[in-house]
């Protein structure tokens, strides 16, 4: 007989700051038994501030400067949920985010960074650093040579900042550094100002101190000693704020709007939430603003954050009271003081280069991730109240006895799917999109469906709470292509899962069964690669950009390429899915005795599909898809139609006088399409599949 489940506790990371990355990563090397780790991020990747510098000058790559959080979130066994927080409940420990359900969380960790101090909705925010270098590279296209900038903000962030963008400038703009201090960098000691001021000089940034900056108006920025500069654009590198949600939400914060801690990160007036970075702020103990106080505060937060969740008393940390500054004066210098001693030179330059590498090295992969043995679920009852929270209000459970239209043939379709990630709402999403590509090729219009929900192990309303969402991202999936999902019930197992039986209404008379032709030519609707992607990302070695690149084309509707199919004439399609392309168009060919010659260079692949192929980092299914042409060679374009795919789409044969006008008004919809091969006579002596070189193609 089966054991009740342990209380989980849910453990949410609400951003991804240097703190945060350190806590992920101690997870990844001791998992946590009983609390469930979830990261909400705005991005896929996560900056790295130290290098920020080196990625304006041109001295690194952004992917050197950055660090994904897919892999990082995959061997923590963390959810991970890329979206913007837009509120905190921390009555009912909700977080509200953009475009899905809110997430709840037992225990909450914020480390969401700061942003400037400067007028509202005027300039250009250095932090957060993503949008800032995506403003930047905007400004840059917008201005006209000789325009003049105005960068406000002069301590060690803003005047490394200054010095980088007049590397990139190089001369094409010209940069004002203001500050309201006597000059540049007042913390460093009276030496490495020396240096810096010589940096600036031969840098040609001017310099505007002992003045506070005001309004920007008309191209130019009024200060506070009544004089004005010339600015077409002002950038802001001041200090650092705490994001609106914060305070709004009711969390006690400081003066600037940072949630006030104690000495073990804990936030005072609520022992359910801790805070790190530039954030927070910790009572008795003020730090600046920097990536080194975030840095040291992972071990101690992900210490204390496994305390609270076991109801043990965090422990206190005073973080050191200086620390190693280190300022990048480009061409391979720097400068580095602390306890007023200062040193400079390119071998200052390769030791910060050398600490910032070693930084992101630590992130850069764990590995596999620790198995986690779960229990089983249990079933999650649904009421009326429950069913409410879904915002589409399309569940009507019990009222599946719905009317078709006068003649109309119902067609009706069942499928299965174990949750290939750990977000209940996109496993929703890519459920359903997964359920409706059997309906689509069928030619059926989608009517209703019910769902079976095996939600993850976890206690009853953590439970309760993926079971809607799950419920929630299949309904909206389902309603874009006009189904209403219209009962459900949930089930015990081992592992998440939703089952969905579809309903659709097809036009009255004989499903006759279509069937290729010789010479048609074969057309994909979708690149390959999910199965691929999502059974990599399981095992930490998908990037997250890569992993939300699948996902969109996942979950986007197949309904128009199979209307699309149906006027081109196409003369029989099928959908690809746990057999790979090459199971369903064996089916195809085996039904109609026919052969098919196929191009591999033409086979449409997801970003970072080929990659992960190339890596050998294949799907388990795909080795069972391989016995169905054991002939194929071992090329990556080859294994990805082997892949078993997740809602890959259609393929279909469609006449050769109909391709080109076929495959064009697929791109035309949105679809990535391709034509990958064409149908031949069967011949006894050749393979019943071929690969063929583009120029034998007609």
């Amino acid at each position: 007989m089966r054991t009740s489940i342990e209380p989980m506790i849910d453990l949410m990371l609400l951003g991804a700051g240097h703190a945060h990355v350190e806590v992920l990563r101690r997870f990844a090397r001791r998992p946590e038994a009983g609390v469930r780790l979830t990261l909400v991020a705005r991005a896929p990747v996560t900056p790295y501030s130290g290098r920020l510098p080196a990625l304006i000058r041109g001295d690194c790559a952004r992917a050197d400067a950055q660090i994904d959080l897919g892999p990082l979130a995959a061997v923590a066994g963390a959810r991970l949920v890329i979206t913007e927080a837009t509120g905190i409940d921390l009555s009912a420990r909700l977080v509200a985010v953009d475009d899905r359900p809110s997430v709840r969380f037992d225990l909450l960790s914020i480390d969401v960074g700061g942003v400037p101090a400067m007028p509202e909705g005027i300039g250009i925010a250095v932090k957060p650093i993503g949008l800032f270098l995506a403003a930047l590279i905007r400004m840059e296209a917008k201005l006209a040579d000789g325009a003049r900038l105005a960068l406000v903000g002069a301590g060690a962030a803003g005047t490394e900042l200054a010095l980088a963008l007049a590397r990139r400038f190089r001369g094409r703009f010209r940069l004002t550094l203001v500050c309201d201090t006597p000059e540049p960098l007042i913390e460093a000691p009276p030496s490495a100002r020396a240096v810096v001021r010589t940096a600036l000089a031969d840098a040609r940034v001017e310099l505007v101190c002992g003045v506070r900056a005001g309004v920007p108006a008309g191209g130019k920025l009024a200060l506070s000693d009544g004089s004005v500069i010339e600015a077409e654009e002002v950038l802001w590198a001041t200090n650092a704020l705490g994001p609106k949600l914060l305070a709004e939400s009711g969390l006690i914060c400081d003066a600037a709007g940072c949630v006030l801690v104690d000495a073990s990160l804990r936030s005072k007036g609520h022992d359910f939430v801790f805070a790190a970075g530039d954030c927070a702020a910790i009572e008795g103990a003020p730090r600046p603003k920097a990536g080194v106080w975030a840095v040291r505060a992972g071990p101690v937060l992900a210490a204390n954050l496994r305390r609270a969740a076991h109801g043990e008393q965090p422990r206190a940390w005073r973080p050191q009271a200086d620390a190693l500054a280190i300022l990048g004066l480009g061409d391979g210098r720097a400068v580095a003081w602390r306890n007023g001693f200062a040193l400079s030179g390119r071998p200052v330059g390769w030791y910060k280069d050398w600490i910032d590498r070693r930084f992101l090295q630590r992130y850069a992969s764990e590995g596999l991730p620790h198995p986690l043995i779960m229990p089983d679920a249990d079933r999650v009852e649904l009421d009326a109240a429950d069913l409410g929270i879904i915002s589409h209000a399309s569940l009507q459970q019990g009222q599946a006895g719905l009317a078709p239209p006068v003649g109309a043939r119902l067609v009706q379709r069942t499928c299965h799917l174990a949750a290939p990630l750990d977000d209940p709402f996109t496993c929703g999403r890519i459920a359903a999109a997964h359920a409706l590509m059997a309906l689509h090729a069928s030619g059926a219009q989608p009517w209703s469906a019910t769902a079976v929900v095996t939600p993850p192990a976890g206690a009853a309303e953590a439970a309760r709470a993926d079971v809607l969402a799950m419920l929630q991202g299949a309904s909206e999936v389902l309603e874009m292509d006009g189904a209403r999902l219209v009962d459900c019930t949930t089930a015990g197992g081992t592992a998440a899962a939703v089952s969905l039986m579809l309903t659709g209404i097809a036009a009255p008379g004989d499903a006759a069964a279509a069937s290729l032709r010789p010479g048609d030519f074969l057309i994909l609707t979708k690149p390959l690669g999910s199965g691929a992607l999502l059974h990599g990302y399981q095992r930490g070695f998908v990037e997250a950009r890569w992993l939300l690149g699948a996902i969109e084309v996942i979950v986007g509707s197949s309904a128009k390429a199979a209307q699309i199919l149906q006027q081109q004439g196409a003369t029989a399609s099928a959908t690809v899915a746990a057999r790979g392309t090459i199971g369903a168009l064996m089916e195809l060919l085996r039904k109609a005795n026919l052969a098919a010659a196929l191009v591999p260079g033409a086979i449409p692949a997801l970003p970072g599909a080929l990659a992960l192929l190339r890596r050998g980092r294949t799907h388990p299914l795909a080795v069972a898809n391989g016995r169905l042409w054991p002939e194929a060679p071992d090329r990556p374009e080859v294994a990805l139609l082997m892949d078993p795919q997740i809602a890959g789409g259609l393929l279909a044969g469609v006449p050769a006088g109909r391709a080109t006008s076929c495959l064009t008004a697929l791109h035309d919809a949105g679809y990535d399409a391709m034509i990958i091969g064409e149908t031949e006579t069967r011949r006894l002596e050749v393979p019943r599949l071929r690969l063929r070189e583009d120029a034998e193609g007609s």
